[in-house]
């Protein structure tokens, strides 16, 4: 028999269980990402902005540009930049693009030319789900408040 603290670390890695807790929190943080088609911009209460670019979409999925605009008052805060896919019909969301870095692979033998971590790809995606947890924490819900932008 298996030890329970294997199972709960098993449990813990398993990025099927991060990518549905992601889908279900990015529902609440964006609720109007499902109706989204074109590019638009979200914004919170405080007026924190995010852009979001819808660049591909199909029957089950979604693929968007999500991109936090900082305030002028905040020049030293790096911007954040993903490219995100929702796949509706199994309740998922998949980072597939981290600040401009595509093509993330599921594990890097390390070192590596790009110094990613072993599992790199894990990280993004519960770097995503921390973010999303601290939108809600901090109750930072992102409602349409422009006219689309241009595409």
């Amino acid at each position: 028999m298996m030890h329970p603290f294997l199972i709960a670390k098993r449990k813990r890695r398993n990025i099927t269980v991060l990518h549905e807790a992601n889908f279900r929190k990015l529902a609440r943080v964006v609720p109007s990402l499902l109706e989204l088609e074109i590019a638009t911009t979200v914004q919170d209460a405080n007026g924190m902005q995010l852009s979001l670019h819808i660049l591909e979409t199909s029957k089950y999925t979604k693929t968007f540009s999500l991109q936090l605009q900082h305030s002028a008052e905040q020049p030293w805060l790096p911007g954040l930049h993903m490219k995100i896919r929702n796949y509706y019909d199994a309740g998922v969301t998949e980072v597939l693009a981290f600040q401009h870095k595509h093509r993330l692979n599921s594990r890097y033998s390390y070192p590596n030319r790009n110094m990613f971590q072993r599992n790199e790809k894990w990280q993004i995606n519960q770097f995503l789900g921390e973010w999303l947890d601290y939108c809600l924490r901090t109750d930072c819900i992102f409602h349409v408040i422009t006219e689309p932008l241009d595409s």
